[in-house]
């Protein structure tokens, strides 16, 4: 996808300078048409509508409005979308500062517990309330939590951003797609990767493996190859977090379990209930527990991809590995 230029219109919003990319397009700090204010505009890589690009277009014109219908504070507010030729656009609140994965490649180590369960409580929020009105987010991740400076003491606020694959739940009116979906392997859910069914527990295993990694400063499953990954979450037990970060205590672990089990029927009823009850594990006395700095991975580590993968990639991956043996279809639900 070739980025526009400094200076360039869309849709009355000036070009001026670009935030960053990702697996679907790339975003821009663009100057309002109107408004004494900067946006972040996001320009969709038309080139993963396929071949149906009316279709994409209607579903990405419906799914924008449905995160602009999500108003809460710890959620990037979305201000507009459209359709400029063969572009398709959504402007959203510009939130300076920095994100979750950006701050791992700063740290190496890691957020550690306290600020990472300060992060977490926050997105957790955000997401119960976007559960509760019917909308996934499908790819919670690192890169997708914002962290901004709120004061001149380094204190924090986070937002969830990227609300752009998410779909009314069982919304009968939508006929069921099958196309390309995109995850992060990294993060994505055991039911993700074999295209079953996600509702909103599908989010909270994703917030899960998003907060172990910001935790210790490792995924839960490295791997060198994506299928490496993938096995991990399909078929691993989920690692000790505190066996690799100093900080945690035991409790914390059976809290991650929880979160991260391959059934969703496992998992905590909302993700506000997970992060409290690891909240409450991790308030467990130093005195109570001999942590450790050792830190054993099982595979060599890799960096995790950064950007979503298209389906294609996951069946090849899930056939090598013999999960499946018969092509599967990822529904767009």
């Amino acid at each position: 996808m070739t980025a526009l230029p400094p200076g360039f219109r869309l849709a009355g919003y000036r070009v001026e300078q670009i935030l960053g990319r990702g697996g679907m397009g790339i975003v821009y700090l663009a100057r309002h048409p109107e408004l004494p204010r900067s946006d972040a505009v996001k320009v969709l890589d038309t080139a993963t509508a396929g071949p149906d690009g009316e279709a994409f277009r209607a579903r990405f014109l419906r799914e924008a409005e449905i995160a602009a219908a999500l108003d809460h504070p710890h959620i990037v507010t979305i201000h507009n979308r459209g359709t400029e030729g063969d572009r398709l656009w959504i402007a959203m609140q510009y939130v300076p500062g920095t994100d979750g994965a950006r701050e791992l490649d700063r740290l190496r180590a890691g957020l550690g517990l306290r600020r990472s369960l300060r992060v977490a409580a926050e997105v957790a929020g955000a997401l119960d309330h976007a559960h509760g009105r019917g909308s996934l987010h499908r790819d919670v991740k690192p890169a997708n939590i914002l962290l901004a400076a709120t004061d001149g003491r380094g204190d924090e606020r986070a937002l969830l951003t990227d609300f752009g694959l998410a779909k009314i739940v069982d919304d009968a009116g939508d006929p069921t797609v099958a196309g390309t979906v995109f995850v992060t392997p990294s993060y994505a859910s055991p039911e993700q990767l074999r295209g079953d069914r996600c509702d909103a527990r599908t989010d909270q295993y994703s917030l899960a493996a998003s907060l172990f990694h910001l935790i210790c400063g490792q995924t839960p499953f490295p791997g060198a190859t994506t299928a490496e990954i993938m096995r991990g979450h399909l078929a691993d037990p989920v690692p000790r977090l505190s066996s690799r970060a100093g900080d945690v205590p035991p409790e914390v672990d059976a809290v991650m379990e929880r979160a991260m089990a391959k059934d969703p029927d496992h998992r905590f009823a909302g993700c506000g209930q997970f992060v409290a009850a690891l909240t409450q594990a991790a308030s467990t006395p130093r005195a109570a527990y001999a942590p450790t700095r050792q830190r054993p991975v099982a595979r060599p580590v890799v960096a995790p991809p950064r950007g979503p993968v298209p389906t294609a990639v996951i069946l090849a991956a899930l056939m090598a590995l013999g999960v499946v043996t018969a092509a599967v279809l990822y529904l767009v639900l």
